[in-house]
């Protein structure tokens, strides 16, 4: 990383025409009144391509917006073959290098880039100063500036500037704006996507496609949520009993070298990767050896017949708190976790516990002298401390995350869970207020409310021929539209750390991931970064152009539109 080495992507998309194909125009754009507006079809008239024009015209293409943008409605042909890049770390040694691998263009236009990077410090987590300063202006030597604290900074600062260069169609060049200022930070520290890998497996090269996308979108935590009753898919190898038993099959297991190769490869993108490991309920699968192994019963309820009466989709299970053979297996997987992830957050999971599983099994009931609801929110409310000084003793300085359940809730929280030490990621629908009830007693929150950020929603269920339990499909607009601070006075601002939308996969996996995630995730990903005024129906046009680049990355990106409607920008009405 301390190498810098980041290339600035440039996709080019070079259309041939068979000889004997009929010969049609290219589609040429004028800006009139901040609009692309399509020329008459012409072999001989001015205007240039669609790709240029947004670029360049009314706000722009960048995604996502800006805190300050200034950009040349002017562009100028670039060669790209070779990029001097010249960066200065003020606490670290100076060093050169170049970025390389653009299209090679005849123009006598060169690109070099000099970089000002206050710190060479790597660690990525909330703390992480990520703005960047970038002042493109092509009469100057070097005409491209970039100022950052971090390099992840700098890498935003590449990003935004791919976005300032783009392949004219008509003149086969590529193009760059010929001046732009551009001073820009997140609002929001937070800005991640949660994705289930236990229902359904998905291959390291799928993750790795999700994890492009996110970086061209700045997002910057992938929230792993690994395990679940259904798969124990990843290699522990202080406890190889829990992937024997847990896996479904030997090829779909994240090996720890897998694990670091992801964690790499995120970190290259400003990504850090938050793993879960979901607990006392969404156990099972990899848990079920206990009793042949003379440590009693580890999980209970596991694929208990009819599910119904003991948790909320097959197969069921759940930790058995008052067995202690849980906790040294517990601490052996923590401790693993934090060698492998190197993330200053460790999520715990912690939702969906069913009281109904532990008051059917003996082994729980046996070990409480009582058996009401108190008794049993007790029994949690005692595993999670337990399970809290696990994580503390192999990682003091980490912050805990727990999903928003029954033991959030403002009569048991207090109790439980240290604000200090917490962060609460918020599942309920928005109208319920659960943020701010939560800001108000002094916990940060994650907002992934299911009413707008669940991205499993509305295509159908998997138990039944009825809908899902989140109908209908969260659009892009409704993803985009979200109030990051609903029901909060000013104050509590500042509790609201960001948030994450959420693939779950019991219908997903990464034949289906790409077409479920992406274009809604760069959606949020904007509410994310910059939390804007503007609407949905503004963002149209930037939002249209971001998903073409992540098409050009290889990614199945949802269509939004008929083409007809990108051809014609503004024609087709927006309604709502």
């Amino acid at each position: 990383m301390t190498s810098a080495r980041i290339l600035v992507l440039v996709v080019v998309a070079v259309f041939a025409t068979a000889s004997w194909a009929l010969a049609i125009p290219l589609k040429r754009y004028q800006c009139i009144n901040s609009i692309c507006v399509l020329e008459p079809l012409s072999f001989t008239s001015n205007g240039t391509s669609l790709a240029i024009c947004e670029m360049t015209c009314g706000n722009g293409s960048l995604w996502p917006k800006p805190t300050q943008a200034t950009v040349s409605s002017f562009v100028r042909s670039i060669q790209v073959k070779e990029i001097p890049l010249m960066i200065t770390f003020l606490d670290h040694t100076n060093y050169a290098t170049k970025a390389t691998e653009c299209t090679e263009v005849s123009t006598e236009l060169h690109l070099a880039i000099k970089a000002t990077i206050t710190t060479a410090d790597e660690r990525l987590g909330l703390g992480t100063n990520e703005s960047y300063s970038l002042v493109v202006d092509v009469s100057k030597s070097p005409p491209i500036v970039i100022t950052a604290v971090s390099i992840y900074g700098y890498r935003h600062a590449l990003t935004t500037l791919s976005q300032l260069i783009e392949y004219d169609e008509i003149t086969h060049t590529m193009q760059i704006v010929e001046a732009a200022t551009i001073h820009d930070k997140p609002v929001f520290p937070h800005r991640g996507l949660t994705l289930d890998t236990s229902r359904n497996y998905y291959s390291v090269a799928s993750i790795k496609r999700i994890l492009d996308g996110m970086a061209l979108n700045k997002l910057n935590t992938f929230h792993w949520h690994l395990t679940d009753t259904h798969s124990f898919p990843l290699e522990i190898i202080g406890e190889p009993r829990l992937t024997t038993y847990g896996a479904y099959s030997a090829r779909q297991i994240y090996s720890q070298a897998d694990i670091r190769s992801l964690v790499r490869y995120a970190k290259l993108r400003g990504i850090r990767v938050i793993p879960e490991l979901d607990a006392p309920a969404h156990v099972g699968a990899g848990w079920q050896w206990g009793p042949t192994a003379d440590l009693g019963e580890l999980v209970v309820c596991y694929d208990h017949s009819p599910w119904e009466a003991a948790c909320v989709e097959p197969p069921c299970g759940q930790l058995n708190p008052t067995n202690a053979n849980i906790y040294p297996i517990l601490q052996t997987i923590y401790s693993e976790y934090h060698a492998l992830f190197d993330s200053d957050v460790i999520h715990m999971g912690g939702d969906e516990v069913h009281f109904g599983c532990w008051n059917m099994s003996k082994a729980v009931t046996d070990n409480m002298p009582k058996r009401d609801a108190k008794a049993f929110i007790d029994l949690w409310g005692n595993f999670q401390k337990k399970a809290r000084g696990l994580v503390h003793d192999i990682s003091p300085e980490s912050k805990l995350m727990l999903w928003t359940s029954e033991l959030t809730k403002s009569a048991n929280i207090q109790q439980y869970l240290n604000p200090s030490e917490y962060i609460i990621q918020v599942w309920d629908v928005i109208g319920s207020n659960a943020s701010a009830s939560l800001a108000r007693l002094g916990y940060q929150v994650v907002l992934s409310n299911y009413d707008a950020w669940y991205l499993d929603c509305g295509f159908g269920n998997w138990l039944s021929k009825g809908t899902s339990w989140c109908d209908p499909v969260k659009s892009w607009p409704t993803i985009y539209s979200v109030n990051m601070f609903a029901g909060m006075t000013p104050d509590l601002h500042q509790f609201v750390l960001g948030g994450e939308v959420a693939l779950w996969s019991e219908m997903a996996d990464e034949n289906s991931a790409d077409l479920k995630l992406w274009p809604r995730t760069a959606a949020a990903a904007e509410r994310l970064w910059s939390n804007p005024n503007s609407s949905w129906k503004d963002a149209l046009p930037r939002l249209r152009r971001q998903r073409s680049r992540l098409v050009q990355l290889g990614i199945r990106a949802d269509a939004m539109q008929p083409q007809w409607c990108q051809d014609h920008p503004r024609r087709c009405g927006l309604l709502g």
